[in-house]
């Protein structure tokens, strides 16, 4: 017997689209992205990035994007922002920034898109994104499948 999902023509996997803009002085930024522990990016950002990916539409989510190799010695404004982030066309940054949590080197403590230490920025959904969504805005409950 067929379950609910199977029965219905809707997606099997969840569309994410992230835009990364650096900040460039006289250095690159150094970063490197994950979802779900899947290195898709890492390398020196000379302009401004997309990244695109899949994920199952039960899977749950962990975004984390890291600049490492920040030189703090050089007196220069070298960075990186969370642009964009979108999970199948809904908007998560701006808006939900503050669902992040931004860890650095020198114990800034604050709710930012902005990577300007070496630090990481994590996004971690733990259960299915629309749950999450349907969960955050308020539009009430999804059954589990």
């Amino acid at each position: 017997m067929k379950n609910f999902y199977e029965l219905l023509d809707i997606k099997k996997k969840i569309d994410i689209s992230l835009t990364i803009v650096p900040t460039i002085d006289t250095q690159f930024p150094k970063i490197k992205i994950k979802i779900n522990e899947k290195c898709l990016y890492e390398n020196i950002v000379k302009e401004t990035i997309i990244v695109e990916h899949k994920i199952e539409l039960l899977e749950n989510l962990d975004i984390k994007i890291q600049l490492y190799d920040k030189d703090y010695n050089k007196p220069q404004k070298v960075a990186a922002t969370v642009q964009s982030l979108k999970i199948d066309l809904f908007e998560i940054i701006p808006q939900w920034t503050h669902l992040a949590i931004y860890k650095n080197d020198q114990s800034a403590m604050q709710t930012t898109n902005y990577l300007g230490f070496n630090s990481t920025w994590n996004l971690k959904i733990n259960e299915p994104f629309y749950r999450w969504k349907h969960r955050i805005t308020g539009q009430g409950w999804l059954l589990e499948p």
